[in-house]
């Protein structure tokens, strides 16, 4: 505005159009400028879309923070979740391999005592057999046996 006003009292040097009107400038105070309503608003919502694009951006940033947190969060959640499945898998594995070596171990145990009755009293196949079966019903609890007429109650032929 002092620049404008300088143009209207001293002129352009150089320009017959605009010589002012003979008089030197050397400050300008306003007193009582009043805006026009139109302006004022405009200022105010400039102002109130420069707050809300901030409060927009803060949110978003919080939003974000919150999703992130969220995501770290389920992360973790599903590593434990697959820790523990692989964990309580090599236990299970480990389990059933040591139980198939007991079995293993009590089959080859079993053949080795058969094998031993076999070849130490000098019985046959169906001597091992007639023994497996006496040795049977010897651990059978709660086993009874019933024999009628004419009953063979002695296999010493057959052995």
């Amino acid at each position: 505005m002092e620049d404008y006003l300088r143009i209207k009292l001293e002129g352009v040097e150089g320009s017959s159009d605009d010589v002012g009107v003979y008089a030197t400038a050397l400050s300008l105070q306003l007193r009582n400028v009043d805006l026009p309503s139109e302006y004022r608003e405009a200022v105010s919502e400039k102002q109130q879309a420069a707050e809300d694009i901030t409060l927009a951006k803060n949110q978003r940033l919080q939003l974000t923070t919150k999703a992130r947190t969220q995501l770290l969060s389920a992360r973790e959640e599903a590593k434990k979740i697959n820790d523990t499945a692989i964990n309580e898998a090599e236990v299970l594995l480990t389990e059933a391999a040591l139980k198939a070596e007991e079995i293993e171990i009590s089959y080859r145990t079993e053949a080795e005592v058969i094998r031993g009755v076999k070849e130490d009293l000098g019985l046959t196949s169906e001597g091992v057999l007639a023994y497996m079966t006496t040795r049977m019903y010897s651990e059978a609890e709660g086993l009874e046996i019933v024999a009628g007429e004419p009953a063979r109650l002695g296999r010493q032929n057959e052995l």
